[in-house]
């Protein structure tokens, strides 16, 4: 096994091979109707970033008419720099080779000293 120790955010920005926008609950009050909703607001735009870990669950189970549900959960490990703060519960948007994927319900971001790593959950809007 090769264990790369990075120096400094030069070393992996580097490997930055994808962009990503990032997108946080906020909440906004409507001066017409006096209620306050929260919805999504950008926070950040186009920042540098890294998918490196693709993670597939599946949970097969039998429906009542006795056909096979097969749900897989897919997560992935975004490497970005220090600096960006990103919320748990973040919807984040990956721009990698001219494709946009969506992934929702950002953990708690573990900080190294020269970068972060957020774990993401593909998004899935079918309900």
């Amino acid at each position: 096994m090769i264990i790369i120790i990075f120096q400094n955010i030069n070393h992996i920005k580097k490997l930055f091979n994808a962009t990503c926008d990032i997108y946080e609950y906020c909440d906004f009050f409507d001066e017409n109707s006096k209620i306050t909703y929260s919805d999504l607001s950008i926070k950040y735009s186009n920042v540098s970033c890294r998918v490196s870990y693709y993670k597939n669950i599946s949970n097969i189970s039998t429906l009542k008419d006795n056909t096979l549900n097969n749900k897989i959960k897919q997560n992935v490990k975004l490497i970005i720099q220090n600096g960006v703060t990103v919320k748990p519960g973040s919807f984040i948007i990956v721009n990698q080779n001219g494709i946009k994927t969506k992934y929702k319900n950002s953990g708690q971001p573990i900080i190294y000293s020269a970068h972060q790593e957020i774990i993401l959950e593909i998004y899935d809007n079918i309900a």
